[in-house]
């Protein structure tokens, strides 16, 4: 049995753990960087009075983002000495610099960051990191290192899935994949573990088409039918997020292939577990983006209370969060205080 067999088995029960566990196994994750990080620093700073401004400088208005965001602020707003906002990056590279700007020299305590672009953003990360501000990114790495990436695993989270979808066609047949734009590295790690996962499960299937669908439901719909034009006989279609594959279910119903044409996302929307269990999309990769959130704000509250800056990270920390193939035999497991 390997760690992510572990992962799976145990994530229900992981899930239910409260954020001040979290707050507490963060703590732990993290090490102790300096001699001035722990909880004596945390009371020093608190007897005199100080305030902490945090931000989120999401993507965009998205339920990715909003789940995190929501997270985010069940850590912090009980503490009462965090100053939080969700702020717009408007899918837009130099709007998300600009933010950057903004808290930089506004004096940001830490700044939480879900990058447009893994390596335009890279910049500003560092721009942070000399002005001591440590930076969490969410779901989305960066090429500049940083205090702290929290993800689940995509690459093998795309291996499962590949071999989940590969089981469910028989081990034959063509797909397609519905694919971000380039410059993301969660793209590639996705791309990656699907195409490496059918090699290693399920060689008989062929990948006949990886196009872009710029993560959007109508797009995705539009990507789908040209590449169904071109291959009548596509069985499946693996959308690298969950609005691209709700876009492949569309296809699916309006061409009648529902029961057919087999169809994996990735993320674990709501949404996307409602198709689940509707019987349309067949399966995601799903984590509890809630907890996603909660761990980046026990971390960045350990940081910024125990005066720790970016310049006291040798490395990069890396806080993985544990997944599930979610199926119509699973879906109904996850509890609705789970679904985002």
């Amino acid at each position: 049995m390997d760690d992510r067999t572990n992962d799976r088995r145990s994530f229900l029960k992981a899930m239910a753990v409260g954020s001040a566990a979290v707050a507490g196994a963060a703590a732990g994750m993290l090490g102790v960087p300096g001699a001035e990080t722990g909880f004596a620093g945390v009371a020093r700073a608190r007897a005199e009075g100080t305030r902490y401004r945090m931000a989120f400088i999401q993507w965009q208005p998205h339920t990715v983002p909003a789940a995190w965001s929501k997270g985010i602020e069940e850590v912090l707003t009980p503490q009462q000495i965090v100053d939080y906002e969700l702020l717009d990056g408007q899918n837009k590279v130099e709007v998300q610099a600009s933010l950057m700007d903004t808290l930089i020299s506004q004096g940001a305590s830490a700044i939480f960051l879900q990058p447009i672009d893994s390596v335009a953003l890279a910049p500003s990360i560092a721009k942070a990191k000399r002005a001591g501000i440590p930076v969490i990114t969410l779901n989305i790495d960066a090429t500049e290192a940083h205090a702290a990436h929290v993800e689940m695993n995509h690459y093998y989270g795309a291996m499962d899935i590949a071999k989940a979808m590969g089981d469910a066609m028989g081990g034959k047949g063509k797909v397609a994949i519905l694919n971000a734009p380039p410059g993301i590295i969660i793209r590639d790690q996705r791309t990656n573990g699907f195409v490496e996962g059918m090699k290693q499960h399920h060689p008989g299937i062929q990948i006949v088409a990886d196009q872009v669908a710029d993560w959007d439901r109508k797009k995705a719909q539009d990507v789908l039918n040209t590449i169904l034009a071109a291959n009548p006989d596509l069985g499946g279609a693996y959308g690298v997020n969950d609005s691209m594959a709700l876009g492949a279910v569309d296809v699916a119903k309006e061409k009648g292939l529902l029961g057919r044409f087999v169809v994996f996302g990735n993320d674990g929307e709501t949404a996307a577990l409602e198709s689940i269990e509707a019987g349309e999309l067949t399966g995601t990769q799903y984590t509890d983006v809630y907890q996603q959130g909660r761990l980046a704000a026990a971390a960045a509250t350990v940081l910024a209370t125990g005066g720790v800056t970016a310049g006291a990270f040798a490395q990069q920390s890396r806080l993985l969060m544990p997944y599930v193939i979610a199926t119509k035999a699973n879906a109904g497991s996850i509890q609705p205080s789970q679904r985002w």
